[in-house]
């Protein structure tokens, strides 16, 4: 398929660069040619073995259909997932703990706080359980060695310095929740950014 793409200059030089061997990163816009440049590519090195990772289902399977057979494509979570123990990935499809109940087995009770009116609301143990782990989502998702306060959403619509303590005073529970989501002996379910970030450290 490769074979009938006429590269243009631009598209020539990175074939020319990953032949040399060694890193290169390209930045490239919507449209510019990105899957037409790798296939360029997948057809000078046929001789050796690649990986197409996408963001999604529907983009890994069309590359699959179009790419030769030396390159395998699939998503990132798809890797990831078969990259760790399966103790790890089984419980994945485990039935996730509610908020509420999260909250209720971590001990925490409804907070009233300010919202930047002035008015007074309280925040739920639902929402209060939904905080922890989107907060543990946050933490997966970047480049911090620990949680820390700043992964722990807050309503925009709260007081600053009511969100401030709120979310400092959550941050120990999104850590609690990342040890419990790592730990080998593990029996609750995961969410799947946990298994993404393990993998992004583990190589």
């Amino acid at each position: 398929m490769a074979r009938l793409i006429r590269p243009t200059a631009q598209q020539q030089a990175i074939v020319d660069a990953v032949s040399t061997g060694g890193n290169i990163k390209i930045k490239a816009y919507a449209g510019a040619g990105k899957t037409s440049t790798l296939l360029l590519v997948a057809d000078r090195l046929s001789h050796r073995r690649g990986t197409y990772l996408a963001f999604n289902r529907e983009i890994a399977e069309h590359a699959r259909r179009g790419f030769p057979p030396n390159v395998a494509s699939g998503t990132v979570h798809s890797r990831a997932y078969r990259s760790v123990s399966s103790a790890l990935s089984a419980r994945v499809n485990l039935p996730a703990e509610p908020p509420q109940e999260l909250a209720a087995r971590y001990g925490l009770d409804p907070v009233e706080v300010p919202l930047v009116t002035g008015k007074i609301v309280e925040i739920t143990p639902f929402e209060i359980g939904r905080m922890i782990v989107d907060g543990l989502g946050r933490f997966c998702r970047s480049a911090d060695d620990t949680p820390n306060a700043l992964h722990v959403p807050a309503d925009e619509k709260i007081d600053a310095k009511a969100a401030d303590w709120l979310q400092d005073g959550l941050r120990p529970y999104v850590g609690r929740l990342w040890s419990e989501s790592i730990d080998p002996r593990g029996r609750s379910a995961i969410i799947p950014d946990v298994y993404l970030r393990l993998t992004r450290f583990d190589g």
